[in-house]
């Protein structure tokens, strides 16, 4: 039978690495920030069209970071769901191996 080794540390690891990834994206700053929060884009740059442009970006920028912002949440919870079913798994394995060696 072969020996399996699974690098738990290192997805626990990866876990804290996926949840700071996700902090520092929740955290990016948009145009309309960066703006001043305006109300709109048109005050600030004055040509209607590129205020359109501006605001279409903004928003399509907004849902890319929360799209993102999701999957690495997603993938953070999965890593950590593989993480505790290999340490259960180890922990129940060395237990029947406790009790079988204590009805020998």
């Amino acid at each position: 039978m072969g020996r399996i080794s699974v690098p738990v540390q290192d997805l626990k690891d990866t876990v804290r690495e996926l949840e700071n990834i996700g902090d520092l994206i929740g955290d990016s700053a948009t145009l309309f920030h960066a703006a001043g929060d305006r109300d709109d884009f048109k005050s600030f740059v004055g040509d209607s069209r590129l205020a359109e442009a501006l605001d279409a970006f903004d928003k399509a920028w907004v849902a890319g970071h929360e799209r993102v912002h999701d999957n690495v949440k997603t993938f953070s919870k999965n890593v950590d769901t593989i993480s505790e079913n290999f340490t259960k798994t180890d922990e129940d394995s060395a237990s029947s191996l406790d009790e079988s060696k204590k009805d020998a």
